[in-house]
């Protein structure tokens, strides 16, 4: 596996996608997910401490539909939900590689998916956040008219949206236990054509006995001698966390807010008719 200089980084600036069914909690009808494509240096550090940290959050901006009438919040519901479902529908999720080795763990309701699997005599749990996706396409119009001026523009966006997409990417965390003894974390952030350290910490197991206490940390990941730095991405690789996994995972968690967000809209659908 090639590695890249560890000063080297991704940018991961977290920005809405869709107006309203993006896949950063808020899944567009219109995104669809770039289908995997091998690279040959999938691993590299992230930036230093400075950097601006991978944010994941929901950003959707609230937009009026045609034919949602204002005002009508049962009616602007019932057309997330259905786009939603429709953006569903056309989705055509990826089997499960044959060579994924880890366990799904996918609780209906929850914002994570667990990965787990047995290394020899470690134990490794992988907590996927969902994606975040640089700017996504528009499916409505800002204003609801749908005029010609406004139907370019959004031509010109979903373009400008679709080249941007590359750079979506997905939060992990990596725990690496064994049955005594500390434990290794480390978060990631995995893009389709490479993934990311972003700090990785070793975890004593110690008896809380209510007394704070301030552990040395060890230095910065890009501050670890560049051998050092090579071990621990081919630690990672061996364990399962690898480009083929990750870009299966990305997929699978933009269908997973979609999902969710017909679920959310439906709970809130159900609250306000009561």
């Amino acid at each position: 596996m090639a590695f890249v200089s560890a000063t080297s980084a991704a940018s991961a600036s977290a920005t809405s996608f869709l107006s309203v069914l993006s896949p950063d909690r808020s899944v567009g009808a219109c995104v669809c997910p770039r289908r995997r494509q091998p690279f040959s240096a999938p691993f590299h550090a992230a930036k230093g401490p400075n950097s601006a940290p991978v944010v994941l959050e929901s950003k959707a901006k609230g937009k009026k539909k045609k034919g949602s009438g204002a005002g009508n919040l049962a009616g602007a519901l019932d057309v997330e939900i259905r786009e939603a479902q429709e953006y569903l529908d056309s989705d055509e999720q990826e089997p499960v590689p044959d060579n994924f080795p880890f366990e799904i763990i996918d609780e209906d309701g929850m914002s994570v998916v667990i990965l787990r699997r047995d290394y020899k005599d470690e134990k490794i749990e992988v907590t996927v956040s969902m994606p975040n996706l640089e700017g996504g396409p528009e499916f409505d119009d800002e204003d609801g008219e749908g005029d010609g001026e406004s139907s370019a523009k959004d031509d010109e966006e979903a373009e400008e949206d679709d080249e941007s997409a590359g750079d979506s990417s997905i939060s992990l965390k990596v725990v690496v236990s064994k049955d005594s003894g500390p434990k290794l974390e480390f978060t990631c952030t995995a893009f389709r054509e490479e993934i990311t350290i972003d700090d990785m910490l070793i975890v004593e197991r110690t008896d809380d006995d209510g007394e704070e206490k301030f552990p040395y940390e060890g230095p910065e990941f890009t501050e670890l001698p560049v051998n050092v730095q090579k071990g621990l991405f081919k630690y990672l690789e061996q364990r399962g966390v690898t480009l083929s996994a990750t870009n299966y995972m990305h997929n699978y968690m933009v269908t997973k807010q979609a999902q969710e967000y017909i679920r959310w809209m439906t709970k809130l659908k159900d609250f306000v008719k009561q």
